[in-house]
């Protein structure tokens, strides 16, 4: 019987006892999950305590900051749309894969029942991220261990992942890519599971493809993952290994296009969407962000702007990366962290705000095994010391590493972070939306963003056709077929912060018409509601 295939149960004792790091003996209770010998009360303290952290920043001032976003509203439409027994409200176009928001579905009900979110449906959406955050947080103490890191450093990286400003802001909102993290994480701890066991690796792909149709911009680190699966330190069957991986994580992730075709929908034709159309639009017609080295585009300010939450962290991921390249077992993470900066540095397609989600955790990876290896050269350069003078001489290393970090990151985060869970950012919006619905009359036509659409419709207007996301009066056919006048038909139109962006980037015709001849009848900060005249 080939050994790769044989039961775990009859492998011989040829469990690797060298890291993938190829440093120290990998804790023998990460051939289990918990299961364990000397160091478990360590490992599960650490991850009792990490993980209270990050379930309680996770949810900390959640509905007040950061700002209600389009996208948000879009995936929340779309999460209770699964209940109606539909992909989404409207017709769905393939823009994402649907198994992203069928998950956050299978959760967004409990926050309603306990009353949390404001009583508004997008809040109570975002509380369904929060165990996709704590799950994020934990698998990266355990990918961490997995890799041979010590306890405090393991968790050093998941204090700089949850305290991040851009964890703080991006982390916590309805993204699909902070659905998909867990699974491309597990995935990851699958692969560097010590066992020379097939299924582990079949595992790991299956959650690579959970992760991919839950965001598929999360393939992207498909070759870091190869590449783990490649560096492990002695394995002559590797080969099946990959072939096991590639084969199932394939066939999960057809059953995308697979849907499609039993849907008629796979390629372009008339009088139907199609996921060609929809692939055509992400990556060839879509307008672009322009170029990084661009003096003002897109990109750049997008970048400005991540760097603005956290140019320490993203500033030490990358250094650490380079230390992962000293050592064969961490190769893949510089992969991971390159498989992001490509596209960012030299791509000039869209490129979406949330697209920092997907690098965080490794980033957070990268600086856990770059102190590891630090403390590592640190032991090997003083064994001649006493006991006395080695103890001094480590104790005076470690505050002097703590010091700087302390230091540095407080300086960066300290007014970020402290914004994300103190500010109040979505005042206007539930002033706006309350007013929206004390004074629009139900049956008028409204034109809303659709960061508002579903605490609207769900409230005596439940025709999609009523109350219409903005850019649903242009990009959806349907629109003409109910009101053949066009935008003589809208009666309303609730601009918000980025209304304008958005018909201007999609070219709205029919939004951009109805805005032009309405006058605002009621501002709200950054909101403002307009009643189309007549002629």
């Amino acid at each position: 019987m080939n050994a790769v295939i044989a039961p775990e149960e009859a492998l011989p004792a040829r469990r690797s006892q060298t890291s993938p790091r190829g440093s120290r003996n990998v804790p023998q209770q990460w051939g289990g999950l918990l299961r364990n010998r000397t160091s478990e009360w360590h490992d599960r303290v650490a991850l009792a305590v990490l993980g209270t952290a990050a379930a309680v920043l996770s949810v900390w001032n959640l509905n007040t900051a950061p700002a209600y976003r389009d996208d948000e509203g879009t995936y929340t439409a779309q999460v209770f749309s699964v209940y109606e027994g539909t992909l989404a409200p409207y017709t769905y176009g393939y823009e994402d894969p649907p198994l992203g928001w069928m998950q956050l579905g299978a959760l967004a009900w409990l926050p309603n029942v306990l009353g949390l979110g404001d009583g508004t449906y997008i809040g109570a959406t975002r509380y369904a991220i929060a165990p996709f955050f704590v799950a994020t947080a934990l698998l990266v103490y355990l990918v961490a261990r997995r890799l041979g890191v010590r306890v405090p450093f393991a968790a050093l990286a998941v204090a700089f992942f949850v305290l991040s400003p851009l964890s703080l802001v991006f982390g916590r909102q309805v993204y699909l890519d902070n659905v998909g993290m867990p699974w491309l994480l597990l995935g990851f701890w699958m692969a560097l599971s010590p066992r020379t066991a097939l299924w582990h690796h079949i595992g790991a792909g299956v959650f690579f493809a959970v992760a991919v149709l839950s965001n598929e911009t999360l393939v992207l680190f498909g070759p870091a993952l190869v590449v783990a699966l490649l560096n492990r330190p002695a394995w002559a069957n590797r080969v099946f290994s990959v072939v096991g991986f590639v084969v199932v994580g394939g066939i999960a992730i057809i059953f995308y296009p697979l849907m499609a075709l039993l849907r008629g929908e796979l390629l372009t034709g008339p009088g139907h969407v199609s996921l060609q159309d929809a692939l055509v639009y992400q990556f060839v017609t879509r307008s672009g962000s322009g170029s990084l080295w661009e003096a003002g585009s897109d990109r750049a300010e997008l970048v400005n702007g991540w760097l603005y939450y956290d140019q320490f962290f993203i500033a030490a991921g990358l250094t650490a990366g380079l230390l992962c390249l000293l050592q064969r077992g961490t190769v893949w993470i510089p992969v991971a962290v390159a498989s992001f900066v490509a596209p960012v540095a030299i791509g000039a397609g869209y490129l979406p705000p949330m697209f920092i989600i997907g690098v965080l955790p490794f980033l957070a990876l990268a600086i856990g095994v770059g102190f590891d290896t630090l403390w590592s050269w640190w032991k090997a350069y003083t064994p001649t010391l006493g006991t006395k003078e080695r103890a001094w001489t480590n104790g005076y290393a470690v505050a002097c590493a703590v010091l700087g970090v302390v230091v540095v990151s407080s300086l960066q985060w300290f007014g970020p972070g402290r914004a994300q869970l103190t500010q109040e950012a979505n005042a206007e919006w539930a002033t706006a939306l309350a007013w929206v619905q004390d004074n629009v009359p139900e049956d008028d036509t409204i034109l809303v963003p659709y960061v508002m659409w579903q605490d609207l419709s769900s409230h005596g207007r439940e025709d999609p056709w009523t109350v219409v996301p903005t850019e649903k009066a242009d990009l959806d056919p349907e629109f003409l077929s109910e009101h053949p006048e066009g935008a003589a038909a809208i009666d309303w139109v609730v601009v918000g912060p980025n209304t304008d962006e958005t018909i201007e980037s999609l070219g709205l015709t029919i939004a951009g018409q109805a805005l032009d001849n309405s006058e605002t009848v009621q501002t709200i900060g950054s909101w403002s509601v307009h009643r189309v005249q007549r002629e």
